[in-house]
């Protein structure tokens, strides 16, 4: 990997990520605990956690798409 190439999105991810662990002491159970705590309160807020049905079905689309895309490649 390129040791120069930097991308800010990548390294503002990353900086979050240290903070949010940071709160709770490298604990990463603990904030797991946080997180399933406040999926109610984001819920009435209007966050949409996808079911495993829908990622089910996502992920049966996006098979079915890379199918396609390989046999339209092989008919070529």
């Amino acid at each position: 990997m390129n040791e120069h190439f930097s991308d800010p999105i990548v390294a503002e991810v990353r900086k979050n990520r240290e903070d949010l662990l940071a709160e709770f002491s490298g604990d990463t159970k603990k904030l797991t605990a946080h997180l399933i705590s406040k999926r109610l309160e984001r819920k009435a807020a209007g966050v949409h956690y996808e079911t495993e049905a829908e990622r089910q079905a996502r992920f049966t689309w996006s098979q079915q798409q890379q199918e396609f895309i390989e046999r339209r490649i092989a008919n070529v």
